[in-house]
C-alpha cells in the first residue's frame, strides 16, 4: 500500500558548508501511520537519524533472523540487507513520524563519530553511545518547536563535530578509490581503480574493508544498487532499461540483487514505498536546497 504524498513528505536541507564533504544528504521526513514496515535500503553511506516523534523501533537483519531494538538516535553502518521500521509507532500509533536523516560519508566517520565506519558495519547503534554530545543534542531537539529549529540544532552539532575533530585524514588513495567506485555507480572495474591509486586489488580491498567495513566489490554492488533505485524512482524506463543503465547483466540480475539487498522485487518496493518528494507545509517548511551527490572527498 503506497502512502499519500500529502502525508509522507521529504525535503532536502542544506548541511553547513563545513560539513558538506562529510554529509552527502540531509533530509527532513514526515511519514504517515499505516500498516506495514518502511524499508531502510542499503547504500554506500552511513545513516544517522534524529527522530522528532519519539524513539524508533527498528528490526535489523542478523543472519536469517531479525534483531529488534528501539533507538533514540539510530546510527546505521554499511549493510547489504534492508532494515525494517514500522510505519506505526507503538507509543503513538496514529501519529505522523517526523525526523531528520543524514547520509554520512563512511570515510568521515572518524571525524563525526570518533571511530571508523567498520566499527558498526551491519549494525544499528545509539549515536550517543559513540558521541557523548549526541545525548545533549537529543535534549535540545526535544525542546524544539519546529522542524526549522531542529534542523538548525543538528547543523550546529555537525559543524562543531567536524571543526573540533583531530581525526587523521583518510589515505588519499582510499578516498580516491571510494569516489571512483561510487561516482561510477559501481561500474568502475576494481582492478582499474586499484591501478589508478597505485595499490594492488587485494591491498585496496583489505584497506577498504578495514576502514569502512566492506570491500571494494561490495562497495561497487552498493553503488550499483543505489543507482538502480534512483532510476526506478523516476518511473520513466522499464526494468530492462534500468538493468542496462545500472550495469547489471540483465533484468534477472537486477531483480536478484534487489531481493538480496531490499528483501523484495523492484515492483514490490515501488508499490509499497515510492512516494513523491514534496516540501512539508506549515511550520516544518524550510528553505529547500536540492543537493546533488557528487561523491566529494570526505572531510579531512
Amino acid at each position: 500500500m503506497g502512502a499519500d504524498p500529502a502525508d509522507e513528505a521529504l525535503v532536502r536541507l542544506p548541511p553547513p558548508a563545513a560539513v558538506r564533504a562529510a554529509v552527502s544528504d540531509m533530509v527532513g521526513y514526515r511519514m504517515a501511520p499505516m500498516p506495514g514496515d518502511h524499508r531502510g535500503l542499503p547504500s554506500p553511506y552511513l545513516t544517522l537519524v534524529f527522530p522528532l516523534s519519539g524513539s524508533l523501533p527498528i528490526n535489523v537483519p542478523a543472519g536469517p533472523q531479525l534483531r529488534s531494538g528501539t533507538f533514540r538516535m539510530p546510527l546505521g553502518g554499511l549493510h547489504t540487507r534492508a532494515v525494517l521500521l514500522p510505519r506505526c509507532l507503538p507509543h503513538a500509533p496514529t501519529s505522523i513520524q517526523r525526523g531528520i536523516q543524514l547520509a554520512v560519508h563512511p570515510l568521515a566517520a572518524r571525524a563525526v563519530f570518533g571511530a571508523p565506519a567498520s566499527a558498526f558495519t551491519d549494525e544499528v547503534l545509539e549515536a550517543d553511545q559513540m558521541v557523548r554530545s549526541a545525548a545533549e543534542l537529543g535534549d535540545r531537539l526535544a525542546a524544539c518547536r519546529s522542524g526549522i529549529e531542529a534542523t538548525a540544532e543538528v547543523a550546529r552539532w555537525l559543524d562543531g563535530r567536524v571543526r573540533a575533530s583531530d581525526a587523521p585524514a583518510p589515505p588519499p588513495e582510499l578516498a580516491r578509490a571510494w569516489r571512483l567506485i561510487v561516482s561510477s555507480g559501481g561500474r568502475a572495474r576494481i582492478g582499474d581503480v586499484a591501478a589508478d591509486v597505485g595499490w594492488s586489488r587485494r591491498h585496496l580491498t583489505t584497506r577498504m574493508r578495514a576502514e569502512i567495513g566492506v570491500g571494494a566489490k561490495d562497495l561497487a554492488r552498493l553503488a550499483r544498487f543505489r543507482h538502480s533505485r534512483r532510476l526506478i524512482g523516476r518511473q520513466d524506463r522499464s526494468l530492462g532499461q534500468v538493468a542496462a543503465d545500472s550495469g547489471y547483466a540483465d533484468q534477472s540480475h537486477l531483480i536478484a540483487e534487489w531481493r538480496e539487498f531490499a528483501g523484495c522485487t523492484p515492483g514490490q518496493w515501488m508499490a509499497s514505498e515510492l512516494t513523491a518528494l514534496t516540501t512539508p507545509s506549515g511550520q516544518d517548511r524550510a528553505e529547500v536546497t536540492f543537493l546533488q551527490d557528487d561523491c566529494r572527498t570526505p572531510v579531512r
